[in-house]
């Protein structure tokens, strides 16, 4: 069965980048565990120094450092969306009356993340249970990449993805293969992997990370 279309649009609004917050909340868990800011950074592969920029929110960070972030401080992807962005106004669309209005109306979670290169999340629910799955909306403008070439992302638990619109190649261990509309994939998240959009198209995808 097909999956709804009914999520909005996540137009440019609200999507201005990370901010403070973030850093913010990295900092705090990383002085909860006891781990310094070099050492935090030397676990996730970045230099120090655009850790610090990081936590100040004065650098973004992949979707790779990320990942790499919240397994080193045992935190979900919801954690870093749940304390780290605002609530995105809805648009005249969504907050349209009567039946049809209605009947297209978003999810309760209204939370957008704008990464570095082009790719955006949206959390789809406002909690997480205690099976730990994130569940995102994600966006990718045309030539975004969720890693550098040389640095593909890994984390714990496995991904699960269904493309609502466009083709996301996706490389898995060097491995190249297209997902288009419609189409669906799971793969291992400790496995190395990269998402890119090689198109002209917006990209969107469903995404679920568990573990």
């Amino acid at each position: 069965m097909a999956v709804s279309r009914r999520v909005g649009r996540a137009g440019p609004s609200g999507m201005n980048g990370m901010n403070v917050p973030l850093g913010q909340t990295v900092r705090m868990e990383r002085e909860r565990a006891g781990l310094s800011m070099r050492e935090l950074a030397r676990r996730v592969g970045v230099s120090a120094s655009f850790l610090s920029q990081f936590e100040l929110g004065q650098s973004q960070a992949a979707v790779s450092t990320l990942f790499a972030i919240a397994s080193e401080l045992n935190l979900s992807l919801d954690d870093l969306l749940g304390h780290s962005v605002s609530r995105a106004k809805e648009s005249p669309a969504e907050q349209g009356g009567g039946q049809r209005g209605k009947a297209a109306s978003p999810p309760p979670a209204s939370e957008y993340l704008a990464l570095q290169t082009g790719v955006r999340w949206r959390r789809l629910t406002d909690e997480v249970g205690d099976d730990h799955v994130d569940f995102l909306l994600t966006e990718y403008e045309p030539g975004a990449d969720s890693a550098p070439n040389d640095q593909p992302q890994q984390h714990k638990g496995n991904d699960y993805g269904y493309v609502l619109e466009g083709t996301l190649t996706i490389v898995i261990n060097g491995r190249r293969r297209q997902v288009k509309e419609g189409e669906a994939i799971a793969m291992r998240g400790d496995v190395p992997h990269r998402l890119l959009n090689e198109t002209d198209q917006l990209v969107r995808a469903i995404w679920f990370v568990t573990g």
